[in-house]
């Protein structure tokens, strides 16, 4: 019975996938891509959790993610940006988003997508899992002590790569936690709670992070008054976080 509850939720993440696909695009709303990349997210932590040499299926779904990771990251920045504040920047990134969907997301892609999905579907419903409830279980729970265990390593001259690897850590742990909440298989809420509080602190300093090296790049490409000014406030910003951070 556990084993069909862990095969049916697997299916289930990439079904949403699947549904957001028609529902993505320049005009959509941007939480459409944003719950596409979160079943799969889902979908590969807990794949990963227990069966570890399941290596094509995760292979698979990451290489989707990777197509819609740039427009993730412009989605972002540019829901962030004050018109008012930055109004000759704002329209550059809104101009750059549309030439970024119209080339990393043609008509094709979600087609592709979808077939692709299709077939991982079918291969989960394919696969062969004993998985016992306490094993189920204890490996959530191990995953969860781990990122623990690491954080508490953490210091504040810790470089950002090292709390990118806590925050993926994190990641895995409560999706899996989830699974196991979602399931009934154990009450997970509490930690749950606790890896969503840390994500959100390591989600600040990682996302604050990327979105200077994305303007970085940006105003490299296009330059202005704006770019620079926004530059610098972001970095100052970037600064100021980690000067905060709390273990």
């Amino acid at each position: 019975m556990e084993s069909a509850l862990l095969k049916s939720y697997l299916i289930r993440q990439l079904q949403t996938a699947s549904e957001q696909l028609p529902l993505v695009g320049p005009a959509a709303d941007i939480e459409a891509l944003h719950r596409f990349r979160v079943a799969l997210r889902r979908f590969r932590s807990v794949l990963s959790a227990y069966t570890h040499h399941l290596y094509a299926p995760d292979a698979i779904a990451k290489s989707m993610l990777k197509v819609t990771n740039p427009l993730r990251e412009t989605d972002v920045f540019l829901d962030a940006l004050s018109s008012e504040s930055y109004p000759n920047l704002h329209a550059a990134l809104t101009r750059y988003r549309e030439k970024q969907y119209k080339k990393r997301w043609p008509p094709e892609t979600p087609r592709r997508f979808a077939q692709t999905i299709d077939l991982l579907i079918a291969d989960v419903q394919a696969l062969k899992l004993d998985q016992r409830k306490g094993r189920l279980i204890r490996r959530g729970e191990a995953i969860y002590e781990k990122a623990k265990t690491a954080r508490r390593a953490l210091g504040e001259d810790s470089k950002e790569e090292e709390i990118h690897e806590i925050r993926l850590r994190y990641k895995q742990a409560r999706y899996v936690l989830e699974f196991l909440d979602e399931a009934g298989l154990v009450d997970a809420k509490r930690k749950i709670k606790n890896a969503k509080k840390h994500l959100e602190h390591f989600g600040a300093i990682q996302d604050a992070a990327n979105q200077l090296a994305w303007l970085h790049r940006f105003c490299d490409k296009h330059p202005s008054q704006e770019c620079a000014a926004l530059y610098e406030a972001r970095k100052k910003a970037l600064r100021k976080l980690k000067k905060a951070f709390e273990l």
